[in-house]
């Protein structure tokens, strides 16, 4: 749990500089683990952001991520 809500913290902090791709987005997040498949990053960001969407604290336009202020 600790670990997902350091992850959900670099994607809000990440945000906070703005809208973003989701493919920027999860490069960003992801820097600290640059081995990482991207497909399972993708795919573990798609997790975080469809949890931060229901709690309206972003919000997904096409590939576009957006915080919600």
């Amino acid at each position: 749990i600790e670990h997902r809500l350091m992850r959900e913290g670099r994607v809000l902090h990440a945000l906070a500089n703005g809208p973003m791709t989701k493919d920027e987005l999860r490069d960003r997040v992801y820097a600290d683990t640059p081995g990482a498949d991207p497909r399972l990053a993708s795919r573990t960001l798609a997790a975080h952001l469809e949890k931060l969407v229901a709690e309206g604290r972003v919000r997904l336009a096409g590939e576009t991520v957006t915080l919600v202020p």
